[in-house]
C-alpha cells in the first residue's frame, strides 16, 4: 500500500531523515517508535505528500506520490489518507457531529443525506452514540479523541497516520484508544500506521519500527 524508497530530507544543516526504506502493507497496523526530536512527525509528514523528500520515492499504490502537484497531493490526501493528532485539532465550540462532518464536507461526490450516514455509523462504532449534538469542550480528553478518530475515518480512507494519538491521554484512557484502534482495524480492514515513543502503544501493533538517527530499524 504505502513504501518509501531510500527516503532522505534535511532541514537546513540537519539530517532529519537518512536513506529510509519501508513497506507497510494492505491492512497492516505498524507502529514507528523513536524519542522526542528523533523525526517521527516529519517521516509521518513526508508519508502524507505535506513535506517533500529531498531524495527518494514515496509510494502509494505503486504510484510515486511526490511526483504530484500541491492540488493532487490535497486530492491525495482527501481520498486517501486520515490523520489522528495527539492534540485531537478539533474545533471547541462546535458539536461532535459537525466535527466528523469537518472530514468528509469537502467531497462533492458524496451526499449530504450519505454524509450524516457515515457519522450517525461512526459515532456508533466510536462510542458516541447520544454525544453528536454535544459540544467538543464539554468532552473528556478520551472522548475528544474518539470524535478525531470518528473524522479521520468518515472519508473511508485506506490508510490512517496517527501521531502520538494517546500522548494527551492517562494510561488506562490510552489503552481504552488502542483498544479502539485494534477493533476499528479488524472491522473497518483499514491500515494503520502509529507514531509513539511509548513501548505498551507499540505492543498493541502487529509490527514495531524504530526510528533512531535519521535510520529506520525494525
Amino acid at each position: 500500500m504505502l513504501a518509501l524508497r531510500n527516503v532522505s530530507k534535511k532541514y537546513r544543516d540537519q539530517q532529519v531523515l537518512t536513506d529510509i526504506s519501508l513497506d507497510i502493507r494492505e491492512r497492516e497496523m505498524v507502529s514507528i517508535m523513536g524519542k522526542s526530536g528523533a523525526g517521527k512527525s516529519t517521516l509521518l509528514a513526508v508519508m502524507a505528500g505535506l513535506v517533500r523528500p529531498d531524495t527518494g520515492q514515496v509510494l502509494f499504490q505503486d504510484s510515486n506520490i511526490s511526483d504530484l502537484d500541491e492540488e493532487g497531493l490535497a486530492a491525495f490526501r482527501l481520498q486517501h489518507i486520515g490523520f489522528i493528532f495527539q492534540d485531537f485539532k478539533l474545533i471547541p465550540s462546535l458539536a461532535v457531529q459537525d466535527n466528523i462532518m469537518l472530514g468528509i464536507y469537502p467531497r462533492r461526490d458524496i451526499s449530504a443525506a450519505e454524509k450524516e450516514k457515515r457519522i450517525r455509523e461512526l459515532a456508533g462504532l466510536v462510542g458516541l452514540t447520544g454525544k453528536l449534538d454535544e459540544r467538543v469542550d464539554n468532552l473528556s480528553g478520551g472522548e475528544k479523541q474518539r470524535v478525531a478518530i470518528a473524522r479521520s475515518l468518515v472519508n473511508r480512507p485506506g490508510l490512517i497516520l496517527a501521531d502520538e494519538p494517546t500522548g494527551n491521554l492517562d494510561s488506562a484512557t490510552a489503552a481504552e484508544i488502542m483498544g479502539l484502534f485494534k477493533m476499528l482495524h479488524e472491522t473497518l480492514d483499514t491500515t494503520f500506521l502509529i507514531i509513539t515513543h511509548d513501548r505498551d502503544i507499540a505492543a498493541h501493533t502487529q509490527k514495531t519500527f524504530t526510528l533512531k538517527d535519521g535510520g529506520l530499524i525494525q
